[in-house]
């Protein structure tokens, strides 16, 4: 039996789009949820997986099924690539959200949301050929807000430049966890791939937090409170609709939504917790979006010509 025979029915573009504006909602919220959790990063990383994973564990028998009726190289490669996207989602987490612990929102969020430029790049990488013109002058508006925010954070007396550096990881690691979604979700109904990615990922945030000696229980009921719901809005909810609309939209696509987190995830810091945005924030996050919206533009006219 071969990965076409058992390819997952895809959403139509306009359903896809309703879902992705879904998970942009809930995603955004996430920002608020890690603010009012008072642990390590890496244990508030592991809880918003481990809680998702726990709720999809029952779809693990068929996600096992779905592998076995496949032929080995196609199911060797699902697998391979569930594993891998999930080995990047934890390494998503845990640099965003430890940016966060060390950043402004508006900081954070705004280097978060290069991940379409980095998809893009990966796929050229990949093989799709040299930049054009408007994803070359995209690119560099993207490093030149990049520069900006990082001057900006280096000269305030708040400044961070690692926790700017760990933001920016944060959004090549979400990308690489697109692309190599994009690759599963061609085989696997989202419940199997979700179950396997979110499962891998709470090994290696279980491992990463025991290895660190970081403490895993003893945490205020509010704390807990807005881990859970970290864990069942933003990632059963929020992530899980990114996935779910992988097998209608490419990557590239489905990281157009995430164009909305600096924005709405600035705002919801705004209206819930009072907290400013930087000028150097605004400026650089300005020349960021600007170069994004270029990047995603070049890339569907590319898709739509090729």
């Amino acid at each position: 039996m071969s990965a076409s025979d058992l390819k997952p029915g895809g959403l139509s573009r306009r359903a896809a789009l309703i879902v992705a504006f879904i998970g942009l909602a809930a995603v955004s919220h996430a920002v608020i949820f890690i603010r009012l959790a008072d642990a390590p990063a890496l244990v508030i990383a592991l809880a918003r997986v481990a809680l998702a994973t726990a709720i999809f564990a029952p779809f693990g028998w068929w996600a096992a099924r779905r592998l076995a009726g496949l032929d080995a190289p196609t199911r060797r490669r699902s697998l391979v690539l569930s594993l891998v996207a999930g080995l990047f989602l934890a390494l998503h987490f845990a640099s965003w959200i430890a940016s966060l612990q060390r950043i402004t929102i508006a900081e954070s969020t705004v280097l978060v949301s290069l991940t379409p430029v980095w998809v893009a790049l990966i796929d050229l990488a990949a093989g799709r050929g040299a930049p054009g013109r408007a994803l070359g002058l995209a690119i560099l508006l993207c490093l030149a807000g990049t520069g900006v925010l990082a001057f900006d954070g280096a000269q305030r007396v708040d400044g961070d430049p690692v926790g700017l550096a760990l933001a920016a990881a944060g959004g090549l690691f979400m990308a690489l966890y697109l692309v190599a979604g994009r690759g599963a979700r061609t085989v696997l109904p989202t419940p199997s791939y979700v179950g396997l990615c979110y499962g891998a990922a709470s090994v290696l945030l279980l491992g990463s937090a025991l290895a660190l000696g970081l403490p895993l229980t003893g945490y205020t009921g509010e704390t807990l409170l807005a881990l859970t719901a970290l864990g069942l809005v933003s990632q059963v909810i929020g992530h899980t609709s990114y996935n779910w609309t992988l097998s209608t939209l490419p990557p590239v696509f489905v990281a157009i939504c995430l164009l909305g987190e600096p924005v709405l995830g600035s705002l919801f810091g705004w209206l819930y917790l009072s907290e400013a945005i930087p000028p150097g924030a605004a400026a650089g996050g300005v020349l960021i979006l600007a170069g994004i919206a270029l990047a995603v533009r070049a890339e569907m006219r590319a898709a739509e010509t090729g």
